[in-house]
């Protein structure tokens, strides 16, 4: 543990990182948790699948243990308008023997009702397994605001479903700290943070390439990251998520290392360290 806030190393940090190596680096840098990529997102591939693999789940998570690594949550669900929740069973059963509090999603469907209603459904599938399920706001998805996602989570009904809050998603969709402030108490239940320029991207795909490898380390862009650690519950886990312009030059370790290091300063700057 760091400070207050659990550190965990998130997927795109690291992307393209075989799942073990992941924990290694994880652990070789000092973070306290990992977060793996299980299922792609909507329209993507997953280059190293581990669901049914019961042999190599169980390497995950004995290599977990033995090097101090927890598994904060498990990449990610695409809510889409003919969703198969028996199709996401075996992703829960990975994750939960993984002991993943969190599972991400993501909705793509533009009718709320049914969205709300499927995402309801899983959720009561996820509980099952002691799992949360954090729906992540994207400027370009059909929960595209952090207003979008907390109406979605109310609208289930259900405690297990809260807010993954990305520091990214919440400037680029037009957010600030006071609509973090405005929330439900509890309702986000971790943190993917990252900093970035003012200048808003001029569309969406250009968002989507800032947030998938164009990210800044934490203190070194101009988000208003300070007034939103301020907002936050103390001890919030926090997903380390910074890939940048240059990854491609980087080891995983490396791009690890970095992100550790910066998010250290920021969180020593915040309390006053240094």
């Amino acid at each position: 543990m760091y400070a207050n806030n659990m550190l965990s190393l998130a997927f795109l940090t690291v992307q393209g990182c075989e799942p073990r190596e992941h924990v290694r680096i994880a652990a070789q840098t000092g973070y306290d948790a990992a977060g793996l990529r299980i299922i792609a997102p909507h329209g993507l591939d997953l280059a190293h699948p581990i669901v049914g693999n019961k042999p190599l789940i169980r390497e995950i998570k004995t290599m977990g243990t033995d090097l101090g690594v927890r598994f904060l949550d498990g990449e990610v669900f695409s809510l889409l308008p003919d969703t198969d929740m028996e199709t996401w069973k075996p992703v829960l059963e990975t994750a939960a023997e993984l002991s993943m509090p969190l599972m991400q999603i993501t909705c793509e469907d533009n009718d709320f009702s049914r969205a709300a209603d499927n995402l309801g459904r899983v959720a009561d599938i996820a509980a099952g397994f002691k799992i949360d399920m954090a729906i992540e706001f994207m400027r370009w998805r059909a929960a595209a605001t952090i207003e979008d996602a907390a109406r979605l989570a109310a609208a289930t009904k259900r405690e297990s479903v809260g807010i993954l809050l990305d520091a990214l998603h919440l400037s680029r969709s037009g957010g600030s700290p006071d609509a973090v402030k405005a929330l439900p108490l509890g309702l986000v239940r971790y943190l993917q943070l990252c900093d970035a320029p003012a200048r808003q991207p001029a569309t969406n795909a250009d968002c989507i390439v800032e947030a998938r490898g164009e990210r800044m380390m934490p203190g070194e862009g101009a988000l208003w990251l300070r007034e939103l650690m301020a907002v936050l519950p103390a001890d919030l886990p926090i997903s380390v998520e910074t890939p940048h312009k240059g990854d491609q030059a980087l080891s995983h370790l490396e791009r690890a290392r970095l992100g550790m290091e910066a998010t250290r300063r920021f969180l020593d700057h915040l309390s006053g360290k240094t």
